[in-house]
């Protein structure tokens, strides 16, 4: 793997958060749900009263052979060009009811806006979810998004658009098992604990570069230079003899 001093490539990250349907106060005719708690690992450990937690919210698509992700860019790119509407969106793909489901990851500065987003997606071709009821649950959520990422230390590297997020660059690919399995243990065993962790990978030209994604705020860099060295440490530790 080669030592780069950036990465400016599409990728994905892998994490898992409870979802259960959103009501922003108005009826919806589309299921949105949103994460009940996002970003578990930091902001479990902050105060509601001091930090608030930012919404996360997914648009459900209805499922169907002819879905394509990349449809979900050109009609966000469209509906942008074409609406005074201010949002962010991704392809994301989610759990419901044991079933896997394709869905759009929004970020929606103005709430108000929702219904108008939803309906400029379905007016431009998607096919929605109708509104349902439901209960929090736990899904595993793979979001397909574009980085920018600068190295910061080494095999440690720091995102340019969403500074909150560091990224550990990892030796090999971790099952999802052995990936909850060492976070788990790392924040059992360290005193630097509050941060969020989710799997993820960019790509270059000889493929994909694992990483673990790390959500955390103003974190000094020497503990994330530790952090770094007990997951390489701990995923060291999977080698057979």
């Amino acid at each position: 793997m080669k030592d780069y001093q950036h990465y400016e490539s599409v990728g994905c990250i892998l994490k898992k958060e409870k979802l259960a349907t959103f009501y922003p106060g108005y009826p919806c005719k589309y299921l949105v749900l949103e994460s009940m708690e996002p970003f578990p690992g930091y902001y479990c450990m902050i105060d509601y009263q001091l930090e608030k937690r930012p919404v996360l919210l997914y648009l459900v698509i209805k499922k169907s052979n002819q879905y394509n992700p990349d449809d979900i860019i050109r009609i966000t790119r469209l509906i942008k060009k074409t609406n005074n509407l201010q949002f962010d969106a991704a392809p994301a793909d989610i759990t419901l009811y044991n079933h896997n489901f394709h869905a759009i990851r929004l970020n929606v500065p103005i709430i108000s806006q929702l219904p108008e987003i939803t309906k400029a997606f379905s007016d431009n071709g998607l096919v929605l979810h109708r509104h349902i009821d439901v209960k929090p649950y736990t899904s595993l959520i793979r979001i397909k998004r574009f980085f920018i990422i600068e190295k910061e230390a080494e095999l440690l590297y720091h995102d340019q658009v969403h500074l909150e997020n560091h990224y550990i660059i990892l030796p090999e690919y971790l099952e999802w098992d052995d990936f909850e399995s060492i976070t788990l243990h790392i924040k059992n065993n360290f005193d630097f604990s509050t941060f969020d962790a989710a799997q993820g990978f960019v790509y270059d030209e000889a493929g994909m570069v694992d990483f673990v994604r790390v959500y955390v705020k103003n974190a000094p860099i020497s503990d994330l230079i530790r952090l770094r060295d007990m997951y390489l440490r701990e995923v060291g530790r999977l080698k057979p003899a």
